[in-house]
């Protein structure tokens, strides 16, 4: 074996042990140090990693990918309330800041957006049809939950059961079903109830 052989040799071991550490800038540098052989180090690699077969992942790995968004069950109503009672935030506050994000003016189309928001935190909208600044506003606003968000908004909704009322102080309440009248919401007046309307996907 000759010294370019051994040095290859060397990187290799190296390469590999960074891979199963994930330091992928590290990984980087070895490989960048075989200078004109860089291909061919990446040769032996990727036949050395295949003949070794998938390794057992750390620990560490897998709570960190069982804590990814992408395997959150819990629905939104849940997702959103934790998040605004975390971050010590009353409805009421939260929906001042939403209005000022989402540019939404007058009293009419303010008070559309705190029945929007009520609907969609106590389950009765589907987050699938919420609309992007929406998502980003919600995301931000909440403590920085925009993946959790995005990642979820497929999940199965709750069974509500009773309907939800709004309680202006921020909490949910709950109450005997609606009257048929109530039932009917009024069509909006004006672009800017219109808007609110199409951010979450009315």
């Amino acid at each position: 074996m000759d010294d370019r052989e051994l040095f290859l040799g060397n990187l290799l071991v190296d390469a590999c042990a960074a891979l199963d550490a994930r330091q992928l800038d590290t990984f980087d540098a070895i490989v960048d140090q075989a200078g004109d052989d860089r291909q061919e180090l990446l040769d032996m690699v990727e036949v050395a990693l295949s003949l070794r077969g998938p390794g057992e992942p750390s620990p560490e790995l897998v709570q960190q990918v069982a804590l990814s968004p992408m395997f959150d069950v819990r629905p939104w109503p849940e997702i959103l309330e934790t998040a605004r009672l975390e971050a010590s935030i009353k409805r009421p506050a939260l929906l001042t800041q939403l209005a000022e994000r989402l540019g939404v003016r007058g009293e009419g189309a303010q008070e559309r957006l705190s029945e929007r928001y009520h609907e969609l935190e106590t389950g009765q909208l589907e987050p699938a049809r919420v609309q992007p600044a929406l998502l980003d506003a919600l995301g931000d606003l909440l403590g920085g939950i925009r993946e959790t968000l995005a990642a979820t908004r497929f999940n199965p909704m709750p069974d509500l059961g009773p309907s939800a009322v709004l309680n202006r102080s921020g909490d949910v309440a709950y109450a005997m079903m609606l009257t048929d009248e109530a039932a009917f919401e009024p069509e909006p007046t004006t672009d800017a109830e219109r808007m609110v309307d199409e951010l979450f996907g009315v």
